[in-house]
This record gives structure tokens, C-alpha cells and sequence, in this order.
């Protein structure tokens, strides 16, 4: 008997030291974030400031500005908008986008660099970890790489312009070499922005062997409506979608909002002088829009494939005629069709077999913030960028500063289960009509690929990369599927019918209103530090 239990006594000692060594060299599934249209620059020669291109450095912008001042004081006093067009729009092109722009087939017309991160990001410190980046691309990755690891952390960039499509191989023998360099049978996709077009595409070519997770974040799969409208011909500006764009951006920033509420102070109380620089503004568009169209966009942007795979299915064919009104070139045009008809139309067709495949899916999405002030979808709900029924694959959602309307019913299938609504507390989204209305996060008031660093939108992030079994909306009460994102204090907080922060400056219009909220976020601001501090 005491051989025995001293035995047995002995293999509990020996699991019990084999649990904690075991629990410490558990495998991580790698990650890999897939990046975004523009996340770094792109360059012309080496990868230093003074040759970057893309985004345009801004001594390059005050130039060209600077030299269509005069021609425009010319063109104010004599109306000769064509004179204008003729001295300055050749200007910036050859100032701003030549460089980056691509010939009638969709190639590149110069051989631009941009970075690339082949090892896990523990090895780019400065480019990555230390850069204090706190929204973005970048600062996803930081959240990641504290949660599991920088080495266990992935980078994938690749060069914008070009069609998703033909990003597939690259991305796929990165995903080949993170497998490879962690003896890992599968890995974690998070494909912010652009990366979902990438992403989709790969799922179309390749499948989804190998992924485990793909966790989509405020994605362009299905495309981005001022995009389409832009690539239709329809501009158009507006006053208040101007204010209501400054205010999205700028909410929390003290001297900013007091300048804002002066401001919406004045253009309340002078209304004419609002109508005023609404018509000035619209009549210099219909002045110059075309030579612009003809000049600029069509010479540059309209002649980058990726940049086709913005334009949503709604816009494809009127957009193609306005573009091109002689006809496109054939070769580019098989490029971005080839997109488009296989990959973007499909999109949920190809998400949902990777799911039957074993593959967990998850979406975020973002919404109370107003578009582009250039086009008549700006006041369509979004994160500032892409709109929440794009990002969403398919939400029902009210207008920028609307709800629903009271006694609202759902229009979609409620997932099959009646107790399951999916719908915002505040009015605004109807989640039913989603492709995957279970599995589809909304954050209202996060900008474009926000998930701030340190604030609880990137632990929602971290928690749907690091759960073990499936999840849905219902799975974390900490997660919910609508919370709204506190500018300040980096908070989530889950919403209800009577806590919904205001969605327009018209809720806060005068300087003392405003002024009472910014005290009041000021004070949330010191209690959250406080309590951290304490921590």
C-alpha cells in the first residue's frame, strides 16, 4: 500500500510540474494584420522622408497650393475657370500624383518602394513597437503584440494601387513562412480596411486552409460609397456636413470644440452666410469639376485597379462610363472586373465557406460619424471613411443624425432566433439584415480603423484573436454587439435608449453647452487617469 501510494503520490508530482511548463510553451496562433490602403508611404528610390510620395509630404501640397493662388485670383475676378484649369490642374498632377499614377493597362509608371516586414514585428521596433502610434494599423499591432507576443505578431503591406488580386501569391507564401517559423498549422487574419479586399481575394484563390480566425476590422469589401459617387461625377458640398466632419474629428479636443461651437454659432445665426458659401462652393465646382475629372482623377486614381475595388456594385457600371466615357483600355478593364464580378460581389458567398470550412469569422463595424463633405452620401452612417452597412455586409442604418423611427421592426431574418434582435438601443442599426448578424461587432463613434491603443475597443480586438472555442455577440458581456467608444477615456460602454452621446453639433451648438460637456469629459479624463495610476 505505501509502494503504491508513493507511486501514485509520485505521478501527481511529476503532472503537476508538467501542467505549468506545458501551460507555458502552449503555441500561440500567429497573427497576421493585414494592412490597409496607405498605412505607410509609399517612396521613390529609398525608404527615407525626403523621397516619400504617398501620402504627399506637405511642402509638396503648399507648393502646388501656392502656385494656384494667383490663377485663382485671376479666375475670382474675370470668371475664366478654364483659364484657371489650364495653368494649374497640369500643375498638380505632375506635382502631386505622376509619381504614383499608373499607364492605361493599370501598371505603374514609376518603380516605387514601400516598407515591408517579413520577421515578426519585435524586430521593427522603431517602425512598430516604440512609435507611439495610438490608432491605426500601427497601433493594432502594438495592442496585439502586448497580448501575445511580438514575436507571435505579423505585418502583411503591399502596394495599394495595384488590384487585390494580384496580392494573393505574395500573401500567401507570408502566411507559408509564419507557419513555417512556429511549427503552426494554422494563423489569425485581421484585415483592416483594404485588407479585406486582399483578404477576399485570397479566400477566392486559395481558400481558407490554414486560417483559423479571420477577424475583419472596419473593412472595404464591399466597397465605399463616396468612392462610387466620386467615381460617378457626383460632388456636391454642404456647410454643415463640413462642421458635422471638423466635429467628428475633433471631439474632445478642448480649443478645437470652443472653435467649433463659435463657429456653429455663427453659421446658426447667419444663414444666408451659410447658403452663401454653399452656392460659392458649388458654383467653383460646376466650374471646374470636368477639367478636374479629365485632368487629375482620371489621369491618376481612376487609373489604379485597387482603387476600383472601392467602388461598390450599386456604382461599378455607371462609374466605368463616367471614367471612361471613350472606353477602357481592355486589358485594365479584365483586371478590375475581375475583382469586382469575382470576389467583391461574392464576398459573403466566400466568408461563409470559409466558416463551413472551420474558419471563425468575425466583423467589426463602426458607425455615428458622418462621411466625406464632398458627395451626397455623406451624411450616411459611418466611421468617417467607409460606411457601417458596407463594413457590416449588409446593416440596415439610419441616416447621420436619425434614428429607425419609433415602432421599428426588423427587416431582416433575426438569425433564426426571435429573441435575438440586433438592434442598436439608440435607433440607429438594424443588424438583422447583416450576412452574419452573430458574429458582427458595432462600435459607434470609432474612427476608421481606430481601436485606439490602451482603450477597450483594441481589447475587443484581443479578445476575439485570443478565444479559444467560437464566440458570437451574446458569448462576453463585457463585448456586446452595440457600445459606443468614449473619445476620452478609451471606454466602451454598452448602450441603452437613455445613454446615447449626441451624434450632431446641432445637440451642442452654443459655446455654454459645450463647454459643460467638455468640463465634464476633462473630469472623466483626470478620474480614468487617476484610477489608473492607482492601479
Amino acid at each position: 500500500m505505501k509502494r503504491t501510494l508513493s507511486l501514485f503520490l509520485s505521478l501527481i508530482l511529476m503532472l503537476a510540474l508538467f501542467v505549468p511548463a506545458a501551460a507555458k510553451t502552449a503555441p500561440v496562433t500567429p497573427i497576421i494584420v493585414v494592412s490597409g490602403m496607405g498605412s505607410f508611404p509609399l517612396y521613390d528610390g529609398e525608404i527615407r522622408e525626403e523621397n516619400r510620395v504617398w501620402g504627399p509630404q506637405t511642402k509638396k501640397i503648399l507648393k502646388a497650393v501656392g502656385k494656384s493662388l494667383l490663377p485663382f485670383a485671376k479666375a475670382a475676378v474675370k470668371g475664366d475657370w478654364d483659364g484657371f484649369a489650364d495653368e494649374t490642374f497640369g500643375m498638380v498632377y505632375e506635382e502631386l500624383f505622376e509619381i504614383v499614377s499608373c499607364d492605361e493597362t493599370g501598371e505603374p509608371l514609376h518603380e516605387i518602394n514601400y516598407p515591408v516586414f517579413p520577421q515578426s514585428v519585435d524586430h521593427y521596433p522603431d517602425e512598430i513597437l516604440n512609435s507611439g502610434e495610438t490608432e491605426d494599423e500601427v497601433a493594432i499591432l502594438r495592442s496585439l503584440a502586448d497580448a501575445f507576443g511580438a514575436e507571435n505578431v505579423y505585418f502583411f503591406n503591399y502596394d495599394w494601387r495595384r488590384n487585390p488580386t494580384e496580392h494573393v501569391e505574395d500573401l500567401s507564401a507570408f502566411i507559408e513562412n509564419v507557419k513555417a517559423a512556429h511549427g503552426a498549422k494554422s494563423v489569425t487574419l485581421v484585415p483592416c480596411s483594404m485588407g479585406g479586399t486582399v483578404v477576399n481575394s485570397y479566400l477566392r484563390a486559395k481558400g481558407s486552409a490554414g486560417i483559423r480566425k479571420i477577424i475583419y476590422c472596419l473593412v472595404a469589401s464591399k466597397g465605399i460609397d463616396m468612392v462610387g459617387e466620386l467615381f460617378c461625377g457626383r460632388v456636391h458640398f454642404e456647410t454643415d456636413v463640413l462642421m458635422e466632419r471638423l466635429f467628428n474629428f475633433e471631439n474632445g479636443n478642448f480649443w478645437t470644440e470652443l472653435l467649433l461651437a463659435a463657429l456653429k454659432t455663427v453659421t446658426d445665426a447667419s444663414p444666408l452666410l451659410t447658403k452663401g458659401v454653399d452656392a460659392l462652393a458649388e458654383a467653383l465646382l460646376k466650374a471646374t469639376a470636368d477639367r478636374a475629372y479629365s485632368d487629375i482623377l482620371s489621369r491618376s486614381l481612376a487609373r489604379m485597379p485597387g482603387m476600383w475595388a472601392f467602388v461598390p456594385d450599386a456604382y461599378y457600371a455607371q462609374a466605368k462610363q463616367t471614367m471612361f466615357p471613350g472606353g477602357a483600355n481592355k486589358i485594365f478593364l479584365e483586371k478590375i472586373d475581375s475583382y469586382h464580378n469575382g470576389v467583391q460581389v461574392p464576398a459573403e458567398r466566400l466568408m461563409q465557406e470559409a466558416i463551413d470550412a472551420g474558419t471563425q469569422v468575425y466583423i467589426t463595424a463602426a458607425y455615428g460619424l458622418v462621411g466625406f463633405p464632398a458627395t451626397d452620401v455623406a451624411f450616411t452612417q459611418g466611421d468617417c471613411l467607409i460606411e457601417t452597412h458596407n463594413e457590416s455586409f449588409g446593416a440596415t442604418v439610419a441616416p447621420y443624425g436619425t434614428t429607425l423611427g419609433k415602432g421599428y421592426t426588423a427587416l431582416g431574418s433575426v438569425c433564426g432566433d426571435t429573441a435575438h434582435q440586433h438592434l442598436s438601443a439608440d435607433g440607429i442599426v438594424d443588424a438583422t439584415t447583416c450576412a452574419f448578424p452573430e458574429q458582427t461587432w458595432f462600435i459607434k463613434h470609432m474612427k476608421h480603423v481606430g481601436f485606439p491603443y490602451g482603450s477597450e475597443a483594441a481589447k475587443l480586438l484581443i479578445w476575439l484573436a485570443g478565444t479559444k472555442k467560437a464566440v458570437d455577440v451574446r458569448s462576453n458581456s463585457a463585448y456586446p454587439q452595440f457600445t459606443d467608444l468614449h473619445v476620452i477615456s478609451g471606454k466602451l460602454t454598452s448602450l441603452t435608449g437613455d445613454s446615447v452621446s449626441p451624434d450632431k453639433t446641432d445637440s451642442v451648438s452654443n459655446g455654454l453647452t459645450r463647454l459643460v460637456k467638455l468640463w465634464r469629459d476633462m473630469k472623466e479624463l483626470v478620474s480614468t487617469r487617476v484610477k489608473f495610476i492607482r492601479n
